[in-house]
């Protein structure tokens, strides 16, 4: 189960939905089970390291849910597929994202703490959260 979040430019009034959370597809699960869908629920890049670590080792284990991340630079948010790939306790494998815009490394971040951020259309930082669209998904 998951969460979206709303957010709207007090400029321009673009409105977009941030999920965080883990649902149906996307969710903690086996290697071996993953692999056996048939289909490719994350980027392809994360699904070929998957591929080649259950080549490698046995008994892996994914963690995947999605989260919201933030640039530190440009200050515009994200919803990525977060993959964690682990045997035991040992994680082999993290996802790791960077800005669209200045190709710099996304930082996960609180979505509770943060008041405003960077407008990906008209570049202002009048992008802030609506509290009144707030959806529940599976």
């Amino acid at each position: 189960m998951g969460d979206a979040y709303a957010y709207k430019c007090q400029k321009c009034g673009y409105e977009e939905y941030f999920n965080q959370g883990h649902g149906f597809l996307v969710h903690p699960q086996s290697v071996q089970e993953y692999l056996g869908l048939k289909k490719q629920l994350f980027h392809y890049k994360t699904h070929n390291k998957i591929v080649s670590l259950s080549k490698e080792n046995e008994s892996l284990r994914i963690k995947a849910a999605f989260q919201i991340y933030m640039c530190p630079h440009c200050q515009l948010l994200y919803d990525k597929a977060e993959v964690k790939v682990y045997k035991g306790d040992k994680t082999i494998h993290k996802s790791r994202f960077r800005c669209s815009n200045c190709e710099r490394k996304l930082k996960l971040t609180n979505i509770h703490r943060l008041s405003k951020a960077t407008c990906p259309i008209c570049k202002k930082k009048t992008f802030k959260r609506d509290h009144s669209h707030h959806i529940l998904w599976d």
